[in-house]
């Protein structure tokens, strides 16, 4: 009896040594044959974060920074240039670009590398929003770039996984993971910079990554990475994405949409929402919340209470959409709009008329506050040249009797200069004939240097430090092509000092002097506002 169970326990234990060998084999080669190795399933993020990193891309410029003299003169050079990195997120398939403002503010150059490898260095810096630091790009891609799918930030959860994905010192998009650690977070990046509310999450941010989306499990952006507290580990900052569509909306209806006033204004609802339909699919709707009298979308039968499904052929789920619809229509086109009414799907053709170019013009004063009726005319009337001396016609409208009458260009700006005709540019800098600085292109055909510097006056103050012997060839308000004035004549500073408080008043007051200083170009920022 003994003998017998001691036998059935070694040879139990043979069975078992050849079960398992078996199964080791099976997995490893396949039980019979013709059998096929099979790979452990990976996780569904996987596949969602490789599709979100072909709306990536990275962001690349030179910037440059004030640096110590070399000697002791007053005439060197005192910026030195380096490379800046950071994201972006394809807004539109057409090129649109979001990132942070501080991503490419000072820039000289840009270049945009899309998640494919191609390279773009024709970079137009659309807008920007200083106070929300955000700012749209513009680039010509060579075939439709896939846009970021957005989310919704009101209904982020804390302690929601979530993965950040951006070119952190330029390791072009590096995926980390991480969770929301925190919602609603009042943030001060520094004294001219603070958000009310920003998500917090430990998803690893480093520099370069700014610009980059902050991505949910079903791969929507929920957040644009922003900030990273430097001094501690695993805290980092992005802008709530619902902020983020409400901006770039504002932005594009400013800028690219500006010409095509339709009376329309919306609210998103969501399947909680009274107002939700009843044959919704779940998704986001977008429905009309009031429509203009004597408007456009008032003349084309539009009705609060619509919901808009597309526009111009393209799906509308929120404001954004819509305005991106008008991207490249004019104020004499007309689109195709699909909406539903009591549960019946209809079209319309929404029709801009001339008409409308009133309402275009008012906007455009009530947006820009004190701006000229003629400056907002003719950012509708006039296409911005391609070179910014083109608009030198359009910038100096007054005789130079009315220009004695403004404040004089000492008083107000703090500097003295002399005229450069085109000839004795020519001479001087005749491998500058074609300037690109940041998003623009300028083609100098003379400008005012100056001569003398004084203690006060808006050029003489705070860190612009103009320098005797600077070239100005150019003026910028804002961050729009309309904005970029070319500088030839000292009537041209005569019209800018007298109106130094209207342009305080368009877009954030910010406020460019384009020059030329060594031989090299160069451009300082100016806050009118301070």
């Amino acid at each position: 009896m003994t003998k017998s169970l001691t036998r059935f326990r070694r040879t139990g234990f043979s069975l078992l040594s050849l079960c398992l060998a078996s199964l080791f084999a099976t997995a490893l080669f396949g039980a019979e044959a013709g059998s096929k190795w099979t790979r452990t399933p990976r996780s569904p993020f996987v596949g969602v974060v490789k599709e979100t990193c072909k709306s990536v891309v990275s962001i690349q410029g030179e910037k440059q920074c004030e640096a110590p003299r070399r000697s002791g003169s007053d005439r060197d050079a005192q910026y030195d240039v380096f490379n800046g990195m950071g994201t972006g997120v394809v807004v539109d398939e057409r090129g649109y670009i979001a990132t942070n403002y501080h991503v490419v503010k000072g820039l000289l150059k840009l270049e945009v590398i899309a998640s494919d490898g191609e390279s773009y260095r024709d970079v137009e810096l659309v807008r920007n929003d200083p106070a929300t630091d955000l700012a749209i790009l513009k680039i010509k891609p060579r075939k439709p770039l896939q846009k970021i799918r957005m989310g919704r930030s009101d209904r982020v959860e804390l302690a929601e996984e979530v993965f950040a994905i951006g070119n952190p010192y330029g390791y072009h998009c590096s995926i980390t993971r991480g969770i929301i650690s925190q919602l609603d977070r009042p943030l001060e990046v520094n004294e001219r910079l603070s958000y009310d509310r920003v998500i917090q999450t430990d998803a690893a941010v480093n520099p370069g990554n700014s610009g980059g989306p902050l991505v949910n499990i079903d791969g929507e952006m929920i957040g644009l990475n922003a900030a990273v507290r430097e001094d501690a580990e695993n805290i980092a900052f992005a802008i709530p994405v619902d902020v983020v569509c409400e901006v770039l909306d504002k932005m594009l209806r400013q800028t690219v949409a500006k010409m095509t006033h339709h009376g329309l204004k919306f609210r998103v609802v969501d399947y909680e929402d009274p107002d939700y339909p009843e044959d919704g699919d779940g998704r986001d709707r977008l429905i009309v919340e009031s429509v203009e009298p004597r408007s456009p979308a008032a003349r084309a039968g539009i009705e609060p209470g619509d919901v808009l499904l597309s526009s111009n052929g393209r799906e509308t789920r929120c404001p954004l959409d819509f305005t991106s619809s008008l991207i490249g229509v004019g104020p004499s086109d007309s689109i195709e709009l699909e909406y539903e009414r009591g549960g019946s799907t209809s079209e319309t053709s929404l029709a801009f008329g001339t008409i409308v170019r009133d309402s275009v013009a008012n906007e455009a004063l009530a947006t820009n506050g004190a701006r000229s009726r003629e400056y907002a005319q003719a950012s509708v009337d006039e296409p911005f040249a391609e070179d910014a001396s083109a608009s030198e016609e359009r910038f100096v409208s007054e005789s130079r009797e009315t220009a004695k009458s403004s404040r004089t260009v000492w008083d107000a700006l703090g500097i003295e200069a002399r005229a450069v005709d085109s000839e004795e540019y020519r001479n001087a800098w005749p491998n500058l004939q074609k300037v690109a600085i940041g998003a623009f292109n300028f083609a100098p055909d003379g400008g005012v240097e100056i001569t003398k510097v004084g203690s006060s006056g808006l050029f003489a103050e705070g860190d612009v430090k103009l320098q005797e012997g600077d070239l100005i060839f150019g003026f910028g308000v804002g961050d729009s092509k309309e904005g970029q004035l070319g500088v030839t004549s000292l009537d041209n500073l005569r019209y800018i000092a007298k109106r130094l408080d209207e342009f305080a008043k368009v877009d954030s007051g910010i406020a460019k002097v384009y020059l030329i200083r060594a031989g090299r170009p160069y451009y300082l920022e100016l806050d009118l506002n301070r």
